[in-house]
């Protein structure tokens, strides 16, 4: 065995370059599962939450500013409106109310498409004034009989409690806000 040399087989491993391929395989086979794959919150609860996060902060404007406002609902969106200050004109003692301008998350916004909102207002005063016919438009027509709702956001905190029903296909949340002006979001069963 003097003289002979030995030769071993060549070992082999993984490049550097092979290793890179390898792993922009699998990042490109991970991002088509990603895009692929269906959404993991679905948009009628992001459209509620989104409602009850934008009511939170109208809510607290309101407080904060000390000025009356109101969140008006119709089947295609939402507006959150401010009482403008009222003119000395004898011939014009009507209320005017404004969308909020200063605030870009109070402008209007339009409910999905694929999502149906049903408002519930727990108003005592309100059903007792449709009631004796004091809550009828100039056209005979109340507002809610239009699917026009006008809730308003106390200034003071005490708030009329109501509550949005937000239902698809991907199933049915609710964003309710209580007589104190708790906002919550449930999953409803």
């Amino acid at each position: 065995m003097v003289g002979r040399k030995i030769t071993r087989a060549r070992e082999r491993g993984l490049t550097l370059i092979e290793l890179l391929v390898v792993i922009v395989i699998l990042a490109l086979a991970s991002t088509v599962v990603l895009l692929t794959a269906p959404p993991s919150r679905p948009p009628v609860r992001e459209e509620a939450e989104r409602f009850a996060a934008r009511l939170q902060l109208a809510l607290d404007e309101a407080i904060t500013a000390s000025k009356p406002m109101r969140v008006k609902i119709d089947a295609s969106g939402y507006v959150f409106e401010e009482l403008e200050p009222q003119t000395t004109d004898a011939e014009d003692q009507k209320e005017r109310w404004a969308p909020v301008g200063e605030t870009p998350n109070l402008a209007r916004r339009e409910f999905d498409k694929r999502t149906t909102v049903t408002p519930e207002i727990a108003d005592a005063a309100n059903d007792n004034a449709r009631e004796l016919g004091d809550d009828v438009s100039a056209e005979g027509e109340t507002d809610a009989e239009k699917g026009v709702y006008a809730i308003p956001l106390d200034p003071l905190g005490a708030q009329t409690a109501f509550s949005l029903r937000f239902s698809s296909k991907d199933g049915v949340w609710t964003a309710s806000v209580d007589d104190g002006g708790k906002v919550t979001v449930k999953e409803n069963e």
